[in-house]
């Protein structure tokens, strides 16, 4: 693997260590998918590893998100599918890394998520993918879903799992507003098990596998609800239909409507069902030309505050 290094210790506790070659932050890149193949294939196989801790080994931390460059590659390829045949393999596509974390999340073996730094977007499903996830409680974590401000959605889970943590109405500003998750909300949501201080988060991860970290995630329990409830109850009728009025009313985008969509339709079901429901409105929304307009301009945007920084490194370099 490129991406990711393994570890096992003497417990059969692989230590995961995410750190892609060359970047000073870790992004979702195809690279990265085709690894986490093989990493899933690796915990369920190899009878020497008891469970797993992921960690990131950049200072930067966990994981910054979707490689945005290879998103507009993506999109331009789903734009051109014309054919039923190219619309079900653009789905099959979009849906490569929610397909990625629920296989790691059923792999059997118990999976800690330790996360200082920020952790978005896509790298934030992946923590929402594993079964125990703790949080360094310092000043620098940023934990938040991103996809509304560039004209996305959350597709790798994100719609799915965080609801069916910290609930309907809770999430909503969360998925749709951009709006950062405060650690002490986390925590107190589920998304987090716990904050701790940062030289204690490898010890608490493997504390919690030695003492028989569950390897099934609370939605795959029978009997599993909705914290709360789904849209389909008076607490949902309360938070959900207020909210699309107030987003709605302002002129329906692509990416608040189909988040809104995900979340109606998908929490009346099974997570499979709502994985798969989320997976075609990430596609849809990815090809809408808004999408790429705004994915666009958000890079444009961050090429240009680069590089005064980068004149300013240059010249102090030289003086």
């Amino acid at each position: 693997m490129d991406n990711f290094t393994i570890e096992i210790d003497g417990d059969g506790i692989a230590l995961v260590t995410f750190d892609v070659p060359g970047r000073s932050m870790n992004t979702i890149t195809a690279s990265v998918q085709r690894d986490i193949d093989e990493l899933v294939i690796r915990l369920t196989d190899d009878p020497a590893i008891r469970g797993a801790v992921l960690r990131s080994g950049k200072a930067s931390g966990f994981c910054a998100g979707a490689d945005l460059n290879e998103m507009l590659d993506d999109i331009k390829r789903w734009r051109a599918a014309r054919t039923q045949e190219e619309l079900r393999d653009g789905v099959a596509d979009a849906a490569g890394l929610s397909r990625r974390i629920r296989a790691l999340e059923t792999c059997g073996k118990p999976v800690v998520a330790v996360v200082e730094g920020l952790a978005l977007g896509g790298g934030l499903e992946l923590v929402l993918g594993c079964h125990y996830r703790i949080a360094a409680d310092k000043t620098d974590l940023h934990i938040a879903f991103p996809e509304a401000g560039i004209g996305l959605l959350p597709g790798a889970g994100g719609t799915q799992r965080l609801p069916r943590l910290a609930g309907l109405g809770a999430s909503l500003p969360y998925l749709l507003d951009c709006k950062p998750i405060a650690l002490a909300d986390a925590v107190a949501a589920g998304v987090f098990h716990a904050a701790l201080p940062a030289e204690q988060l490898l010890e608490a991860a493997r504390g919690w596998i030695l003492g028989g970290g569950n390897a099934v995630a609370p939605w795959d329990d029978k009997g599993f609800k909705v914290p709360g409830n789904g849209p389909h109850s008076p607490a949902g009728y309360n938070q959900f239909g207020p909210a699309m009025a107030a987003r709605l009313a302002d002129g329906q985008t692509p990416w608040t409507g189909n988040i809104l969509k995900c979340l109606y339709e998908g929490l009346q079901v099974p997570i499979d069902a709502g994985l798969r429901i989320e997976s075609r409105y990430f596609f849809n929304t990815a090809r809408s030309p808004e999408a790429a307009e705004h994915i666009a301009a958000f890079l444009a945007s961050r090429a240009s505050r680069a590089k005064p920084a980068a004149a300013v490194s240059v010249d102090k370099a030289t003086s």
